[in-house]
């Protein structure tokens, strides 16, 4: 009989374990060692209170990681990785992890939640589904190993200002993953552009890795939209982009992600711009509250 504790009330290293017995043979190389997990669960909001492992006796078999976020007044949780040790898997132990922790989402009065998933998996997209998730968007990391040509413009001000800001842009867009939200972005910026009455018509999260010497080695974009109301599509999204990915004395690798191709326009621009498919997943939800409420 399997056994389902909270990640809290394991050793890290029967966490550490899980996981990475649950990803051998994923589609990347998704080995972690002690710091590298305790790392992660502080850089992607991940809490050891939902945060459950399976166990077949003392061996640890099963991970599922989860976060929760208070988004517009919703409390909105994510799944950050969910994993089966390989003798484990078709026997059931994916569908107890989630079956529990939609429980502890319920407990704690989640309304939502949301998970990416690798396309190409389809095994685990479908116990999704039967889990009564529903794909919404796909989602799409983007990259160039050059910088684009941009025209630019002056028409517009560029204003920078810290990741914690965009929560605040009178157009930010909170429905979206959660890696590409601006909790998300440690150490990360955000760039608006204004028109000449002070309104955003753009805006973008970035963060810029730099080598020893101070060059500039990657600058990786995690959300970007644009008011298409106030000016041509097409001369914002080059806008934004000039700022997002300035020239610099050398070359260096542009990223695109989390991305959603619901947003057409931006994703076309990135496209024509030579940017390239990378990785593909599904964006998936369950609205778990009203679920809730429906049994009363």
């Amino acid at each position: 009989m399997f056994i389902i504790k909270k990640l809290y009330e394991c050793k890290l290293e029967e966490a550490v374990e899980a996981w990475n017995k649950g990803f051998e043979g994923y589609f990347f190389d998704a080995t972690m060692d002690v710091d590298r997990f305790t790392a992660r669960l502080g850089h992607e909001n991940l809490s050891p209170s939902l945060s459950i492992i399976a166990f077949d006796k003392e061996k640890p078999i099963g991970i599922l990681l989860s976060g929760m976020k208070q988004i517009n007044g919703k409390k909105v949780a994510w799944n950050g990785g969910t994993g089966v040790a390989k003798p484990y898997r078709q026997k059931g132990v994916g569908k107890l992890l989630i079956e529990a922790a939609i429980k502890i989402y319920e407990e704690t009065d989640v309304d939502i939640s949301t998970l990416e998933a690798i396309t190409e998996n389809m095994k685990a997209i479908s116990l999704y589904e039967k889990m009564g998730y529903e794909v919404v968007d796909e989602v799409v990391h983007l990259r160039k190993d050059d910088v684009p040509e941009f025209y630019g413009t002056l028409d517009y001000q560029a204003v920078f200002t810290s990741v914690l800001d965009a929560q605040y842009f009178p157009i930010y867009k909170s429905d979206t993953p959660w890696q590409s939200q601006w909790f998300a972005m440690k150490e990360g910026q955000a760039l608006q552009l204004l028109n000449d009455r002070g309104e955003t018509v753009a805006y973008g999260l970035f963060k810029r890795e730099y080598e020893e010497d101070g060059t500039l080695k990657s600058v990786v974009v995690t959300h970007c939209f644009i008011n298409e109301s106030k000016g041509n599509p097409e001369f914002l999204i080059d806008s934004l982009f000039s700022f997002l990915f300035p020239p610099a004395a050398t070359s260096y690798s542009c990223t695109v992600a989390f991305f959603l191709l619901s947003n057409t326009k931006v994703y076309h621009y990135l496209l024509d711009k030579g940017f390239i498919r990378r990785v593909n997943q599904v964006w998936m939800k369950k609205t778990v509250k009203e679920k809730v409420e429906d049994r009363n």
